[in-house]
């Protein structure tokens, strides 16, 4: 039973650290950030465009919060840079993109 318990916790805080590896900012209890992405362009933005998704507690994950999304939203051709906000409250996670450009 101990060893069962020690491989659940393992693999557990084996999850955070990957989570955490593969966001910019991460908190596993509260997280409320915008994180900026830099696009290589010199085109100045007319529009925006949004694509949310959810995860909740990591079991059940919902929707397209991609960049390709957020253009198609916004009816954007071009892009000129994205954003990523990024709210979590013990596992209840709400992800939005942003897409500028014309």
């Amino acid at each position: 039973m101990k060893k069962i318990l020690g491989l659940a916790a393992l693999l557990v805080v084996m999850g955070f650290y990957a989570q955490a590896k593969a966001e910019p900012v991460f908190g596993f209890i509260y997280k409320d950030a915008t994180e900026p992405a830099s696009v290589a362009s010199e085109i100045t933005p007319a529009r925006m465009g949004e694509a949310t998704c959810r995860s909740y507690f990591g079991i059940v994950a919902l929707g397209q919060c991609g960049v390709k999304e957020a253009m198609k939203s916004g009816g954007i051709t071009q892009l000129a840079f994205y954003d990523t906000y990024t709210k979590n409250i013990l596992g209840w996670k709400k992800v939005v993109t942003k897409a500028y450009g014309k």
